[in-house]
C-alpha cells in the first residue's frame, strides 16, 4: 500500500513538472504577434471632408479602417490611416480633379525579425510608388506598430501646410518633398523625422 502511494505521487509530481514545461511563458511571447498592444490603433480618428476612399473601394471597407490624420500641403491632401493591422496613405493631387492620385498599403511587422529596423520604434515593413496624373507624385510608406511615417514628394507640394491628428511633419530645402510621422508622442516623431533627414 505504501509504495502504491509513493508511485501515486511521484507520478503526479512528475505530471505537475512536464505540465509547467509545455506552459507558455507569457512575458516571452512577442508583442508584435498581438495588435491589442499597437500604440497606433490607440491614436483617436479625425474627421475628414466627403468620402475619400469611395474612388478605390470597389467593395466595402474593413469596418477596422480608421483616419488617424491628414495633411494639406499647399493644394496636396495626403489622409493617413490604419486598417486592421495595416497602415495605409492615398493622396489628392491639386487641380479641380479629386479624385485620388496614389494609395499605398502595407502590413506592419508579424515579428521583431521582420522588416526594417533603421528608423526608430520600428521595425516597419516599406512600400513604395508612383501616383497617376501629368505630374505624379511618389510616395514612401513605413509602418510598425508604434508608427507610420510616410516620404511624399511632389511637384505642387509647398511648406504652407496644415496637419490634423497625432502627427509632425517636415520639409525639404526645396519643399516639393515632406515627411510626416504619426505616432502618439511629439517626442518620439522628432526622433523619427530626425532619423529620416539623415538617412
Amino acid at each position: 500500500m505504501t509504495r502504491t502511494i509513493r508511485c501515486l505521487i511521484a507520478g503526479i509530481a512528475l505530471g505537475l513538472a512536464c505540465s509547467a514545461c509545455t506552459t507558455t511563458d507569457k512575458a516571452t511571447e512577442n508583442p508584435s504577434s498581438s495588435p491589442t498592444d499597437a500604440e497606433l490603433l490607440k491614436l483617436p480618428t479625425v474627421d475628414v471632408t466627403g468620402d475619400p476612399f469611395s474612388e478605390l473601394d470597389v467593395t466595402p471597407h474593413e469596418p477596422s479602417r480608421r483616419v488617424i490624420g491628414e495633411v494639406h500641403a499647399g493644394s496636396e491632401r495626403v489622409i493617413l490611416y490604419t486598417e486592421g493591422k495595416k497602415c495605409g496613405v492615398v493622396a489628392f493631387p491639386s487641380g479641380a480633379d479629386r479624385k485620388p492620385s496614389l494609395q499605398l498599403l502595407t502590413a506592419w511587422p508579424k515579428n521583431d525579425n521582420e522588416g526594417s529596423s533603421r528608423l526608430p520604434f520600428g521595425p516597419y515593413m516599406r512600400t513604395s510608388g508612383s501616383g497617376s496624373g501629368s505630374t505624379p507624385a511618389w510616395a514612401e510608406l513605413s509602418c510598425s506598430q508604434k508608427a507610420l511615417v510616410v516620404n511624399y514628394s511632389s511637384p505642387d507640394a509647398s511648406k504652407n501646410t496644415k496637419l490634423t491628428g497625432s502627427l509632425s511633419v517636415s520639409h525639404s530645402n526645396d519643399d516639393k518633398s515632406i515627411s510626416i510621422v504619426v505616432s502618439a508622442e511629439e517626442a518620439n516623431r522628432k526622433k523619427i523625422l530626425s532619423a529620416v533627414a539623415s538617412s
